[in-house]
């Protein structure tokens, strides 16, 4: 028998660019550095429109007295549906990019101004869950329902299904595979990637300061900080290492106005919010324009996909 295996994972809860909390509706992890970009998943927040500008700084101290920095600009918009857009800005203050997201349908489109083109991406995630569960209807319609068990940690779909082998005469039985990643083991695999990369180890041990709060550019914002310790010896260090994380959270527009990340070895890294304004931005600003040439990544995979 041919076997093979056909893996739907979907993935819950992680953003698919580094997030600036500005379209999340719970501030994630603080420990991790929010940078300019804002998040293009995650539940809309509606009814809490705002404008402002994104500063993202990176200050290192080298050990022979200089110093490197690096700031990027950004420009957030998000309306009263919970729509979101950023423009990324070079140096000289020109808009590069911009992206443009639509949380009630799952899209996101990425304009490029020079080029006047825009590039439309459905949520991966949300296309993979329905992939599965259109796959197991069809077989429960079908009378077959599927094999439903646990493989490992994840719930597993097995059912033998038929196709047209080399010789469209002949049929060859496969058992396909269709892993459904519930959200306990989506929610695993954000905390999998970045043990991978970082300190996860002892940031699980972190201890959390509460600020207080405090007006930010006329909003409201809660502190906290959140401080681990890397033992010495654990990564080839001769003594201790401290990390630090403040972060200052406004609830009542659900984003993060200020972040401090400070680690001895790699410097500062510092996010803001300023000229912050509480007004809703104009409609236009959410479309892609009229004279873009639109092209439809998802539906383009769709139509290769059905021609195989």
């Amino acid at each position: 028998m041919h076997t093979t295996r056909l893996l739907f994972a979907v993935l819950l809860g992680s953003a698919l660019l580094p997030a600036a909390h500005a379209a999340v509706a719970t501030p994630p992890d603080p420990l991790r550095f929010t940078g300019p970009l804002m998040p293009l998943h995650g539940k809309a927040v509606k009814n809490a429109p705002y404008s402002a500008e994104a500063v993202s700084e990176h200050l290192q101290r080298l050990a022979d007295g200089n110093e490197i920095s690096r700031t990027s600009i950004s420009m957030n918009y998000r309306d009263s549906a919970g729509r979101t857009r950023q423009e990324i800005r070079d140096p000289s203050g020109e808009v590069r990019t911009i992206t443009l997201y639509e949380p009630a349908d799952g899209i996101t489109y990425l304009l490029n101004p020079r080029q006047k083109t825009a590039t439309k991406v459905a949520d991966p995630s949300a296309t993979a869950r329905a992939a599965a569960q259109a796959r197991a209807a069809q077989l429960r319609a079908e009378g077959k329902p599927p094999e439903r068990r646990l493989d490992g940690a994840d719930e597993v779909i097995v059912k033998d299904v038929e196709r047209a082998g080399g010789d469209e005469r002949k049929q060859v039985q496969e058992k396909v595979r269709i892993r459904l990643a519930d959200g306990a083991a989506g929610a695993r695999l954000g905390p999998a990637m970045a043990g991978a990369f970082g300190d996860m180890r002892w940031a699980a041990k972190a201890s959390t300061r509460e600020l207080g709060s405090k007006e930010i550019d006329g909003v409201k914002a809660d502190g906290k900080l959140r401080t681990y310790e890397i033992p010495a010896g654990e990564v080839g260090n001769r003594n201790a290492i401290v990390v630090s994380h403040e972060s200052w959270y406004a609830p009542d527009l659900k984003v993060t106005m200020y972040s401090k990340h400070s680690d001895p070895r790699s410097g500062e890294r510092i996010y803001r919010l300023t000229n912050l304004k509480r007004e809703e931005p104009a409609a236009s600003l959410f479309a892609v324009p009229a004279d873009y040439t639109v092209r439809d990544v998802t539906a383009e995979r769709a139509k290769a996909a059905g021609g195989r």
